[in-house]
């Protein structure tokens, strides 16, 4: 399990002054990004060197609250290997003082070859950075 806190800001916010739905899956992203950083891999290198992408191919959320502009949240990321081309996040998003779950949901990442543009196997890199994210 991987855990990013975040604060989130006006720019997050629609004109109901609360999250943007679309900003959720910006900050499980931005873990997943942060997941690897704390492991030493720079990401985009690894990615650049094997002609890769890491991209989304399922995405799924249950909205259980809004988080207001202002809030400061924490994001849970519970990877999980679905082979040798894909990693599934499971995560959950909660409120930092209160452990309040606010959503919760997944995002299924395939590793896809750029040239080709078919699936390929995850670098060694990145793999051993989720393996470590896994309890």
């Amino acid at each position: 399990m991987f855990e990013l806190r975040l604060q989130t800001y006006w720019s997050d916010a629609d004109s109901a002054h609360i999250v943007f739905y679309a900003n959720y899956f910006r900050f499980v992203e931005q873990a997943e990004e942060e997941l690897f950083r704390a492991k030493g891999v720079d990401r985009v290198a690894v990615l650049k060197e094997n002609h890769i992408w890491m991209s989304h191919i399922e995405t799924f959320s249950k909205f259980i609250r809004p988080i207001p502009i202002g809030a400061a949240i924490r994001v849970l990321l519970h990877p999980q290997l679905k082979g040798e081309e894909t990693v599934r996040y499971d995560f959950q998003f909660l409120e930092d003082a209160t452990d309040e779950k606010i959503a919760e949901g997944y995002v299924t990442v395939a590793c896809i070859d750029t040239i080709n543009f078919k699936t390929a196997p995850i670098p060694e890199a990145i793999r051993e950075a989720i393996i470590a994210a896994i309890p």
